[in-house]
């Protein structure tokens, strides 16, 4: 049991550091003035989503919130980048006529997204929670940033679901942040029976 679920808590925490690493990409290449190789860097986060969303369901029982959250923020975060993938493109060419329904598109994929931070940032601060209490040294401070990085994510990405919000770059580096510390504490979290 121990040997698994430390196995599949790096594998959760290697795609989450993937993401983590396409959101940095995405954002400093469009700063850059560059267009980002969206095909690319979406293709490779739905494949990251879907190993968290399946190690998430593993880790279930020792772990069940931390699990949980990791599960549904995938689940959420493999339909929001897919949406991205397969729909933007089509409907930006459709010109005119379909701008209602991209901006449409647009706003789902968005809410999905926030939704799956939230996820994460509950997942963090479940992680952060268990190092801070059972942990010392290191791991303890990794406990301390993922706790507060997940409250920094579930609050902005919460508000930032309600319409007319402007809280997507707050929200998404609020979001990114608790999926880094998250990723650390997964590698010094142990199992047990209840979270």
């Amino acid at each position: 049991m121990n040997s698994q679920f430390t196995a599949t808590a790096r594998i959760v925490a290697a795609a989450l550091i993937v993401t983590v690493a396409t959101q940095i990409i995405y954002i400093t290449v469009s700063n850059m003035g560059g267009t980002p190789n969206r095909p690319v860097l979406w293709s490779t986060e739905v494949v990251a989503f879907i190993a968290m969303a399946i190690g998430g369901l593993a880790l279930l029982p020792s772990r069940p919130v931390i699990g949980a959250g990791i599960a549904v923020g995938g689940m959420l975060n493999v339909i929001q980048a897919s949406m991205g993938l397969v729909m933007f493109a089509p409907l930006t060419e459709a010109g005119e006529a379909m701008a209602p329904a991209f901006s449409a598109v647009l706003s789902m994929a968005f809410a999905l997204f926030f939704a799956g931070k939230v996820a994460f940032g509950v997942a963090a601060i479940a992680a952060g929670r268990a190092l801070w209490s059972g942990e010392a040294g290191f791991a303890r401070i990794i406990g301390a940033l993922a706790g507060l990085a997940g409250l920094a994510a579930v609050v902005l990405n919460a508000l930032a679901i309600f319409p007319g919000t402007d809280l997507t770059f707050p929200a998404g580096g609020a979001g990114t942040a608790a999926a880094l510390f998250l990723a650390m504490a997964l590698t010094a979290l142990r199992p047990v029976t209840a979270d």
